[in-house]
């Protein structure tokens, strides 16, 4: 989702509030915050492969390793951990800023189902300040709860079965 698409939706979820105050300034930085704090619940996954010959540091974008990918076994990552000369880091990573002025193409790091989200904090975050909560109120709640779900989500199978059952 694009952050002129992002904008929209806000938009229509205000639709109904008449804020008295003009938000359009303020909406890049709020979904900055938002992208921020939403993947500290909902992980950015990447990947970053090291040949032998490559110095091994971490990619600027890593907030946690988390596995060493070698012949396709993913081995949890430690920082006691014994690197292999080739391997693939699989990390969480910080999204990237969203500037003030961002245009309405830039891309969100976080993917669609999260972005919804973001989009319910920014529309709390733009009622925070009015006399009447009861907007905000709900907007944060629906935020909490999108969240709620999202940090519920892995990102992988926690369990395999394997064999039958004799029924």
């Amino acid at each position: 989702m694009t952050l002129g698409e992002a904008k929209s939706e806000v938009l229509k979820l205000l639709d109904e509030t008449k804020p008295k105050a003009d938000l359009t300034g303020r909406l890049d930085r709020f979904f900055d915050m938002g992208q921020k704090e939403v993947a500290l619940y909902y992980p950015i996954w990447r990947e970053k492969t090291y040949a032998a010959e490559d110095e091994k540091t971490l990619p600027q974008d890593c907030c946690k390793p988390r596995y060493v990918i070698v012949d396709g076994i993913a081995h949890p990552y430690t920082k006691y951990s014994q690197l292999p000369d080739a391997f693939t880091l699989r990390y969480e990573a910080y999204p990237a800023d969203i500037p003030d002025n961002a245009p309405d193409e830039t891309e969100f790091d976080l993917p669609d189902e999260a972005v919804l989200a973001v989009i319910l904090f920014v529309a709390a975050q733009t009622q925070s300040m009015e006399y009447d909560q009861r907007f905000f109120q709900s907007f944060y709640a629906q935020y909490q709860g999108k969240l709620s779900n999202l940090s519920g989500m892995t990102d992988g199978p926690t369990a395999v079965v394997m064999g039958g059952c004799n029924v």
